[in-house]
């Protein structure tokens, strides 16, 4: 039985576990659903061909329709399959999906019907940068419209 347990503690300093988790992770239990870093597209196993997008705040949205979707990409590239259950959170949709810019300014917003800004829903939001606008986030510069004025609502798009 000596030998035994000599054995197991062995093994166990080899594989790394903590002698006091005895393999158990010590990470607290929101971890193991946590979803993927924002500006993550991806798809799921079980959920066919719905599109899901990590917004700011690891909110997370899903794209209805392929209208929706390409109003905001110009491909398909780039969205990943992982476990639905990797992002245990309520989704909301990204409808009616469009990136809108005033010309003359900078500014790049988009269309956020989900976001709820002190009971006045679907709001442009602020792109906060052109950095989170391609590399974050990878929307297709292409799919940009102008508009003459927008009102739009915080907290922005980071």
């Amino acid at each position: 039985m000596k030998r035994l347990r000599r054995s197991c503690l062995a093994l166990a300093l080899a594989l790394g576990l903590s002698l006091t988790t005895a393999g158990v992770s010590a990470a607290a239990p929101d971890s193991a659903l946590a979803c993927p870093p924002e500006g993550t597209r991806f798809k799921t196993p079980t959920t066919g061909d719905r599109v899901f997008l990590v917004g700011p705040s690891s909110f997370l949205y899903y794209i209805p329709n392929r209208t929706d979707y390409f109003a905001l990409w110009g491909s398909w590239d780039g969205i990943v399959t992982i476990n639905r259950a990797s992002c245990d959170k309520t989704e909301h949709a990204l409808s009616n999906a469009r990136l809108r810019q005033v010309p003359g300014f900078a500014n790049v917003f988009i269309w956020d019907e989900s976001w709820d800004d002190f009971g006045q829903p679907n709001r442009y939001r602020w792109i906060q940068s052109w950095s989170i606008f391609t590399s974050k986030y990878h929307f297709d510069p292409a799919k940009i419209g102008q508009v003459n004025s927008l009102t739009y609502s915080e907290p922005n798009w980071t």
